[in-house]
């Protein structure tokens, strides 16, 4: 079969995401994520391309069997692949993954889930596991009581939806966007996907649909001369498909991203901020469990996380050829 480098249109998007829920379905573990997913169908995914493996079949069938994702440059590049499970076993991953490397040398391939057949490929390929990422899990009906965890001294805590810079009334003085902006990128200043935000990213990314200015906490400082954003917790809610019946119940909250800065550091913020991002999905929005994702090597979080009643429920690695 033969690996083809092609745009992605509406009728090849819908393939390759049916190809991801058949995989989703046979392994338990989604094989994209929701980047590559929404770069399928976003005019303004600049550098991302598309790689192909297309069944001829018996009769002419051209139905895509492989997919494989590689989005930016040189050591920046990072690839996602998925393979029909139908196709499985005849070179369709290896094709892919070789096809990556041979337009970015190098690229770190996300395997989810750390799967035994990625795995295998990976050494039969000679690829070396670079990058760990943990999802966490904390389930409602079994959690311990979350702990009481008020902010320190001199630190008020509300939501974007406050600020005043957002159509609130708190915080007059405060640019909340940039503020954001500038404790993300502070605190994930080593971070491939989540540092080195711009202003236009940040407001992309606060316009997706899911968004909710009020549920997106804020820690702010207003012990100097001017209010002052010190971390924040940006909580994501999953309401399934509602069909016909109307509007779905909240099924699963997550943890999108927690950033303090690096400035307050060792203030209890983190802790703080999650407790009160994860009360405000399982109490208010009745959320039955809540997801987050970390570094493997962020040994601090792991423990605060643990702190709250998180586990892990499963691991994202990253391979490279060094």
């Amino acid at each position: 079969m033969t690996v083809t480098e092609h745009a992605v249109d509406e009728e090849t998007a819908t393939l390759i995401e049916a190809v991801a829920i058949a995989a989703e379905r046979a392994d338990g573990v989604a094989p994209l994520g929701e980047q590559p997913l929404r770069a399928l169908r976003s005019p303004a995914a600049d550098d991302v391309r598309h790689l192909l493996v297309r069944d001829g079949g018996d009769g002419g069938d051209t139905r895509i069997v492989g997919y494989a994702q590689l989005a930016g440059r040189g050591g920046e590049a990072t690839a996602e692949l998925v393979v029909d499970p139908g196709h499985r076993r005849r070179g369709v991953g290896t094709d892919l993954v070789r096809a990556v490397y041979q337009r970015e040398p190098g690229a770190a391939v996300w395997a989810h889930g750390d799967l035994p057949a990625a795995r295998a490929l990976a050494v039969a390929e000679g690829l070396t596991r670079t990058r760990e990422l943990l999802k966490m899990r904390r389930r409602a009906a079994s959690a311990p009581p979350l702990p009481e965890a008020p902010p320190p001294v001199g630190v008020e805590t509300g939501t974007l939806a406050d600020a005043a810079s957002e159509g609130g009334s708190r915080w007059p003085g405060l640019d909340a966007r940039a503020e954001f902006l500038r404790v993300n990128n502070a605190a994930f200043s080593w971070h491939p996907e989540q540092g080195g935000w711009t202003p236009d990213r940040l407001d992309e990314r606060l316009g997706v649909d899911w968004v909710d200015p009020a549920a997106i906490f804020l820690a702010v400082d207003t012990a100097g001369p001017r209010p002052r954003l010190a971390g924040f917790h940006w909580t994501k809610t999953v309401v399934p498909d509602p069909g016909p019946a109307g509007k779905g119940e909240a099924v699963e909250g997550e943890v999108y991203v927690v950033a303090v800065d690096p400035a307050d550091q060792g203030r209890g913020l983190g802790g703080s901020l999650t407790a009160l991002g994860v009360a405000h999905l399982e109490e208010v929005n009745g959320v039955e469990s809540v997801v987050l994702y970390v570094e493997g090597d962020n040994a601090a979080a792991i423990r605060t996380y643990e702190r709250l009643g998180f586990t892990v429920e499963l691991r994202d690695v990253t391979y490279t050829r060094v």
